[in-house]
């Protein structure tokens, strides 16, 4: 044990002695995560975004792929909102430097809503760390049953698998600060088309536009290698075709984050998500404000800049984020 211990000692202060000279090459960057509670991935929020700009003529893509477990329900006086089943996405986002410190880019998802088959896994997993099955206890297992109901009268009733692809969002992003210190700043611009099916809540079937502010520092902790990211925004929706009347146009968000390079090949990361009410209603899965967890590592590849981000996402706040949301993305740059 104390060998072990010695050889990670070491190990981390080599790491820290010549991460001094690495920090101007090495950006902390988030994980590209989501709430996924099918009335708010609807809408255009944008995923946390890194703050490093590329190049004139430099390329990247990333492919995103994202499962989420949801079971819930909530009634309130003449309102009712019931999530149970599983969301599957996989997107595609593509960026390109323009020079001058501009970058633009295209994200295109596309999305499932289907019985699935975690049920029985998360339940394991709750009852492990000693959170409550609640609902999951009473309800069948692997059913898909998306619904909001109002004075008697369904307005969303999702019960069969749907599939398809998603809204389209046009991306474009401006350098603001990169320097030797390792600090990164970045402003950004979304617009999110209503390419994606209202009816089966694959889309909004409205255009939603967010400005955000991204930043890094590599440097957090100085000598150990640390670093910190943010970013903070404001989201405007359109009148959506999904829950129209009781949906809100203006909405703040933000991401908050840690990541620690444990070896040249491995980052481990910490980031809190969050975002204010997208809609008018008593019920927390609609009217609450969202906190989401997530935590895992990207595997850097030696030959080259790609890399591989693992993560899992739990909700903070009881209802409006579902209860596991599983990430993993590939990402790559090239000339």
């Amino acid at each position: 044990m104390r060998a072990i211990i010695k050889w990670l000692f070491i190990a981390t202060l080599g790491q820290a002695l010549s991460f001094t000279a690495q920090a101007e090459d090495w950006n902390p960057e988030p994980f590209s995560v989501r709430n996924f509670n099918p009335f708010i991935l609807l809408h255009g929020l944008p995923v946390a975004t890194s703050s490093g700009i590329l190049e004139e003529s430099e390329s990247s893509l990333e492919l995103l792929s994202s499962l989420a477990n949801n079971s819930m329900e909530r009634i309130s006086g003449n309102e009712q909102v019931t999530l149970d089943g599983e969301t599957y996405r996989l997107a595609l986002i593509w960026k390109r430097g323009l020079g001058d410190g501009w970058q633009m880019g295209v994200e295109a998802p596309f999305l499932s809503h289907r019985h699935g088959v975690m049920d029985n896994l998360i339940e394991n997993w709750h009852d492990l760390l000693g959170f409550s099955n609640s609902e999951r206890d009473d309800w069948p297992r692997n059913r898909l049953r998306y619904l909001r109901k109002i004075d008697g009268e369904y307005d969303v009733l999702i019960e069969d698998d749907v599939s398809g692809f998603g809204d389209l969002q046009l991306l474009l992003s401006r350098r603001l600060r990169q320097d030797s210190a390792g600090i990164r700043v970045s402003m950004h611009a979304s617009l999110k088309l209503p390419t994606g099916d209202s009816d089966s809540l694959l889309g909004s079937g409205a255009t939603d536009l967010a400005v955000w502010l991204s930043g890094s520092d590599a440097e957090l902790l100085k000598r150990w290698p640390v670093g910190g990211f943010f970013q903070a925004g404001l989201l405007y929706m359109g009148h959506a075709e999904v829950l129209r009347e009781q949906q809100r146009n203006l909405a703040l968000f933000g991401s908050l984050g840690l990541s620690w390079r444990a070896y040249d090949w491995l980052d481990l990361k910490l980031q809190l998500d969050g975002h204010t009410s997208f809609y008018h209603s008593d019920l927390d899965q609609l009217g609450g404000a969202a906190v989401m967890f997530t935590f895992g590592g990207s595997i850097l590849f030696d030959d080259g800049p790609g890399r591989i981000d693992i993560s899992l996402g739990e909700n903070l706040t009881t209802d409006p984020v579902p209860d596991l949301i599983v990430n993993l993305a590939y990402k790559t740059s090239f000339p």
